[in-house]
């Protein structure tokens, strides 16, 4: 009798355990989608938006938020090391073959 009123026990237990579970669902809404809509390209760092030209110092190296491709209007933008003369370094075009 004490074996079953254990086991009982356990499951009336277990099923509240589960239970309780359920009710703390908790959203945490990290973008808000109109702002998205809304907002042109923007670099991301440390769970922080920066626009153009914002400049960041990561792992001992200041960066840049500038456009990709500067020679496109609506390029999308990335963070570019700057120099000691604080110049952007851009990357340089990898090689390829063209076939006419």
């Amino acid at each position: 009798m004490r074996i079953l009123t254990t086991i009982g026990l356990c499951f009336v237990c277990f099923i509240y355990s589960v239970n309780s579970f359920g009710d703390n669902l908790k959203t945490t809404l990290l973008l808000n989608p109109q702002d998205v809509i809304n907002q042109q390209s923007v670099c991301w760092f440390d769970d922080k938006r920066y626009s153009e030209g914002a400049v960041v110092i990561m792992a001992n190296l200041k960066v840049i938020c500038t456009a990709k491709k500067p020679q496109h209007n609506n390029s999308s933008l990335m963070w570019l090391m700057l120099s000691d003369e604080n110049e952007i370094i851009y990357p340089k075009a990898p090689k390829t073959i063209r076939v006419n």
